[in-house]
């Protein structure tokens, strides 16, 4: 990880410059040009469709100063509710979630029971990271999100019904294109690319950058959520993503892991 911010800003910056203005013909010839056939229609929608992963992929690429420990980069520190976050983020992915008939279901306590001193763009980008992911392994089953406080800083954990990982893969989980091996192909499009690989490894860099972390490990919960599931019922299992969100007060920084 030779590249430094200003690497990842330009380039970033410049792709999306151009991509902008590709998305914005796109737009126009869809909303204006009447006399579209229906064969060029499906296919600017194709390519409308291309350009908004492309445009995730960007995010995604800007984000991966996160996979590189700095003490020193800037973030802004705002009081900010772990509840509210985790509403925000499943919000913001509603749309992939209806998409693949994934029912996203949240239990926050109360507000105010869950705040933190934090970069609340950020966390609530590290928790995206946690849900998306889940969501795409989760075609057609729920994904429960679960937002209680802790003695470490607020808990969200994320819980999806999508089957075991193997123990191998599972470990490189959270490593850079480690979240790739459990991500099944797109039936319809096999090749195509909803992330980069790095989201996970990102959202652990930025909560451990909060004093917090990530973990995952395989779930046994039942589907009715009910007690655990016994070890002969394990292939009912899925994965729970365990999201520290830590804080960070007035005093030092805490030093990234």
């Amino acid at each position: 990880m030779w590249m430094d911010d200003e690497f990842f800003g330009r380039v970033g910056h410049d792709l999306r410059g151009e991509l902008a203005t590709m998305l914005a013909g796109i737009h126009y010839l869809l909303r204006y040009q009447k006399d579209l056939g229906a064969g060029s229609r499906d296919m600017l929608e194709r390519v409308r469709g291309a350009g908004e992963r492309l445009k995730r992929l960007l995010d995604e690429f800007d984000n991966a100063v996160w996979l590189r420990a700095d003490t020193s980069r800037p973030m802004s520190i705002a009081r900010c509710d772990a509840g509210e976050l985790a509403r925000l983020a499943a919000a913001h992915l509603g749309e992939m979630a209806a998409a693949r008939g994934v029912r996203v279901s949240l239990d926050a306590e109360p507000d105010g029971a869950t705040t933190l001193e934090g970069d609340p763009e950020l966390l609530r980008v590290a928790l995206e990271y946690v849900l998306g992911f889940a969501i795409l392994r989760s075609r057609d089953r729920p994904v429960t999100i679960r937002v209680a406080g802790a003695e470490g800083g607020p808990v969200v954990t994320v819980v999806d019904e999508a089957g075991p990982v193997s123990p191998e893969p599972l470990a490189r989980l959270l490593d850079p294109f480690g979240e790739r091996a459990a991500i099944p192909a797109d039936p319809v499009a096999p090749r195509r690319r909803e992330r980069l690989g790095l989201g996970l490894a990102i959202a652990r860099g930025i909560l451990d950058a909060h004093g917090g972390g990530l973990t995952v490990q395989p779930s046994t919960e039942r589907r009715d959520g009910g007690a655990s599931a016994s070890a002969a019922d394990m292939s009912a299992a899925g994965l729970r993503f365990t999201c520290t969100l830590g804080g960070i007060g007035g005093g030092e920084r805490p030093k990234l892991a």
